[in-house]
Protein backbone atom coordinates (compact mmCIF):
# COMPACT_ATOMS: atom_id res chain seq x y z
CA UNK A 1 0.00 0.00 0.00
CA UNK A 2 1.32 3.36 -0.62
CA UNK A 3 2.12 5.83 1.56
CA UNK A 4 -0.20 9.11 1.63
CA UNK A 5 2.30 11.97 0.95
CA UNK A 6 1.75 15.07 3.15
CA UNK A 7 -0.69 17.51 1.27
CA UNK A 8 2.04 20.10 0.67
CA UNK A 9 4.28 18.09 -0.98
CA UNK A 10 2.11 17.50 -4.67
CA UNK A 11 0.59 19.37 -6.01
CA UNK A 12 0.96 21.11 -3.07
CA UNK A 13 -0.70 24.30 -1.28
CA UNK A 14 -0.94 27.61 -2.54
CA UNK A 15 1.50 29.77 -0.35
CA UNK A 16 3.59 27.12 1.14
CA UNK A 17 6.61 25.45 -0.24
CA UNK A 18 6.64 22.03 -1.24
CA UNK A 19 7.04 19.74 1.21
CA UNK A 20 10.20 17.88 0.59
CA UNK A 21 12.27 15.44 2.80
CA UNK A 22 15.80 17.29 3.12
CA UNK A 23 18.53 14.92 1.35
CA UNK A 24 16.26 12.19 -0.12
CA UNK A 25 16.06 12.12 -3.75
CA UNK A 26 13.70 10.99 -6.68
CA UNK A 27 14.98 8.48 -8.93
CA UNK A 28 15.32 10.62 -11.70
CA UNK A 29 16.92 13.56 -9.60
CA UNK A 30 20.04 14.66 -11.69
CA UNK A 31 20.67 17.95 -10.10
CA UNK A 32 24.06 18.29 -7.91
CA UNK A 33 22.42 20.94 -5.83
CA UNK A 34 19.43 19.90 -4.81
CA UNK A 35 18.93 19.63 -1.26
CA UNK A 36 16.14 16.71 -1.62
CA UNK A 37 13.50 16.84 -3.68
CA UNK A 38 11.41 13.32 -2.78
CA UNK A 39 8.14 13.90 -1.24
CA UNK A 40 7.28 13.78 2.40
CA UNK A 41 4.93 11.61 3.49
CA UNK A 42 2.14 12.55 6.11
CA UNK A 43 2.52 11.37 9.66
CA UNK A 44 -0.40 13.46 10.94
CA UNK A 45 -3.74 12.61 9.09
CA UNK A 46 -2.93 14.54 6.19
CA UNK A 47 0.28 16.33 7.11
CA UNK A 48 4.26 15.63 7.67
CA UNK A 49 5.22 15.83 11.18
CA UNK A 50 7.17 19.64 10.41
CA UNK A 51 3.98 21.01 8.93
CA UNK A 52 1.64 20.12 12.05
CA UNK A 53 3.60 21.22 14.42
CA UNK A 54 3.59 24.67 12.72
CA UNK A 55 -0.15 24.50 12.16
CA UNK A 56 -0.09 23.17 16.12
CA UNK A 57 2.42 26.48 17.33
CA UNK A 58 0.16 28.62 14.99
CA UNK A 59 -3.48 27.60 16.88
CA UNK A 60 -1.45 28.32 20.13
CA UNK A 61 -0.76 31.64 19.70
CA UNK A 62 -3.76 32.42 17.92
CA UNK A 63 -5.87 33.57 20.54
CA UNK A 64 -3.39 35.72 22.18
CA UNK A 65 -2.64 37.95 18.90
CA UNK A 66 -6.26 38.02 17.81
CA UNK A 67 -7.09 39.71 21.18
CA UNK A 68 -4.41 42.48 21.54
CA UNK A 69 -5.25 43.07 17.99
CA UNK A 70 -8.94 43.99 18.95
CA UNK A 71 -7.70 46.02 21.90
CA UNK A 72 -5.35 48.15 20.43
CA UNK A 73 -7.89 48.76 17.61
CA UNK A 74 -5.71 47.64 15.48
CA UNK A 75 -8.10 44.99 13.64
CA UNK A 76 -10.76 47.27 12.63
CA UNK A 77 -11.24 49.54 9.61
CA UNK A 78 -9.13 52.41 9.54
CA UNK A 79 -11.24 55.53 9.06
CA UNK A 80 -8.76 57.76 7.38
CA UNK A 81 -4.82 57.54 7.20
CA UNK A 82 -2.44 59.41 9.57
CA UNK A 83 -1.96 61.93 6.51
CA UNK A 84 -5.65 62.72 7.14
CA UNK A 85 -6.38 61.68 3.31
CA UNK A 86 -10.10 61.21 2.40
CA UNK A 87 -10.49 58.29 0.94
CA UNK A 88 -13.37 57.41 -1.43
CA UNK A 89 -17.30 56.69 0.32
CA UNK A 90 -18.19 53.95 -2.36
CA UNK A 91 -17.64 50.99 -1.89
CA UNK A 92 -14.72 51.34 -0.32
CA UNK A 93 -13.02 49.98 3.44
CA UNK A 94 -9.77 51.30 4.20
CA UNK A 95 -8.32 48.17 6.36
CA UNK A 96 -4.93 47.99 8.55
CA UNK A 97 -2.97 45.90 7.33
CA UNK A 98 -3.92 43.97 10.51
CA UNK A 99 -6.71 43.95 9.84
CA UNK A 100 -6.97 41.78 6.68
CA UNK A 101 -4.09 39.29 8.01
CA UNK A 102 -6.29 38.22 10.24
CA UNK A 103 -9.37 38.36 8.14
CA UNK A 104 -7.02 35.73 5.96
CA UNK A 105 -6.35 33.72 9.10
CA UNK A 106 -9.89 33.75 10.09
CA UNK A 107 -10.99 32.08 6.10
CA UNK A 108 -9.13 29.17 6.57
CA UNK A 109 -9.81 29.03 10.55
CA UNK A 110 -13.92 29.20 9.32
CA UNK A 111 -13.86 26.87 6.45
CA UNK A 112 -15.88 23.86 6.87
CA UNK A 113 -16.33 24.74 10.40
CA UNK A 114 -12.73 23.98 11.92
CA UNK A 115 -13.08 26.87 14.33
CA UNK A 116 -12.14 25.73 17.64
CA UNK A 117 -11.44 21.66 16.66
CA UNK A 118 -8.08 20.95 17.38
CA UNK A 119 -5.20 20.43 15.00
CA UNK A 120 -5.28 16.77 15.37
CA UNK A 121 -9.19 16.64 14.10
CA UNK A 122 -8.65 19.51 11.62
CA UNK A 123 -5.76 17.46 9.62
CA UNK A 124 -7.35 13.92 9.52
CA UNK A 125 -8.87 15.51 5.68
CA UNK A 126 -6.85 16.23 2.90
CA UNK A 127 -9.23 19.47 2.99
CA UNK A 128 -8.87 20.60 6.27
CA UNK A 129 -5.26 19.63 6.16
CA UNK A 130 -4.95 21.86 3.37
CA UNK A 131 -7.12 24.81 5.24
CA UNK A 132 -4.47 24.55 8.39
CA UNK A 133 -1.39 24.67 7.05
CA UNK A 134 -2.45 27.60 4.92
CA UNK A 135 -3.72 29.10 7.93
CA UNK A 136 -0.24 28.33 9.54
CA UNK A 137 1.60 29.85 6.84
CA UNK A 138 -1.21 32.95 7.01
CA UNK A 139 -0.69 33.16 10.72
CA UNK A 140 3.35 33.04 11.00
CA UNK A 141 3.04 36.63 8.42
CA UNK A 142 0.69 37.91 10.65
CA UNK A 143 3.15 37.21 13.78
CA UNK A 144 6.49 38.38 11.94
CA UNK A 145 4.83 41.88 10.00
CA UNK A 146 2.43 42.92 12.77
CA UNK A 147 3.87 43.30 16.70
CA UNK A 148 0.97 43.58 18.79
CA UNK A 149 2.79 43.19 21.79
CA UNK A 150 5.21 45.83 23.52
CA UNK A 151 8.45 44.70 24.10
CA UNK A 152 10.56 45.55 27.58
CA UNK A 153 13.08 48.24 26.15
CA UNK A 154 15.98 50.37 27.29
CA UNK A 155 15.24 53.99 27.89
CA UNK A 156 18.33 55.94 26.12
CA UNK A 157 17.40 59.51 27.80
CA UNK A 158 16.02 59.26 31.47
CA UNK A 159 18.82 57.44 33.84
CA UNK A 160 18.31 55.65 37.22
CA UNK A 161 17.49 58.62 39.93
CA UNK A 162 19.37 56.38 42.17
CA UNK A 163 22.19 55.25 40.56
CA UNK A 164 22.19 56.70 37.20
CA UNK A 165 22.83 53.43 35.20
CA UNK A 166 20.21 52.47 32.58
CA UNK A 167 16.60 51.77 33.24
CA UNK A 168 14.05 48.99 31.08
CA UNK A 169 10.52 50.07 30.26
CA UNK A 170 8.31 46.74 31.26
CA UNK A 171 5.34 47.06 29.20
CA UNK A 172 1.88 45.96 30.91
CA UNK A 173 1.69 42.61 31.74
CA UNK A 174 -2.28 42.69 30.84
CA UNK A 175 -4.64 44.89 29.01
CA UNK A 176 -5.12 47.88 31.16
CA UNK A 177 -2.14 47.17 33.75
CA UNK A 178 0.69 49.39 34.91
CA UNK A 179 4.17 50.10 33.04
CA UNK A 180 7.20 49.82 35.34
CA UNK A 181 10.73 51.04 34.30
CA UNK A 182 13.43 49.13 36.50
CA UNK A 183 16.75 50.01 36.90
CA UNK A 184 19.37 47.37 34.91
CA UNK A 185 21.72 47.73 37.91
CA UNK A 186 21.60 44.52 39.68
CA UNK A 187 22.54 46.02 43.07
CA UNK A 188 19.83 48.78 42.94
CA UNK A 189 16.75 47.88 40.80
CA UNK A 190 14.87 51.18 41.58
CA UNK A 191 11.55 50.95 40.35
CA UNK A 192 9.57 53.66 38.92
CA UNK A 193 5.87 53.61 38.13
CA UNK A 194 4.71 55.50 34.47
CA UNK A 195 4.18 58.74 36.39
CA UNK A 196 7.24 58.84 38.38
CA UNK A 197 8.99 57.81 34.94
CA UNK A 198 7.73 60.89 33.20
CA UNK A 199 7.84 63.62 35.81
CA UNK A 200 11.95 62.54 35.22
CA UNK A 201 11.83 62.57 31.00
CA UNK A 202 10.46 65.92 31.76
CA UNK A 203 13.75 67.24 33.49
CA UNK A 204 16.30 64.89 31.32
Amino acid sequence: MNAILCVAAWPGVPSVAPCKAADVHLETCTNDDCRGCFPRAAERGFLCAAHYDRVEHALMRWDDFERRAAQLGLSKAVQRDTAGVRTRAEGHVNLTGVALAIDECETFLGRGGTRGVTAATWVQSELGASNAIQFAAAAERAYRSHEVEERPHRIRRVRCPECQQQMIWHPPAWYEGHVTVRCTNDECRHVLNQDEYEELEKTA
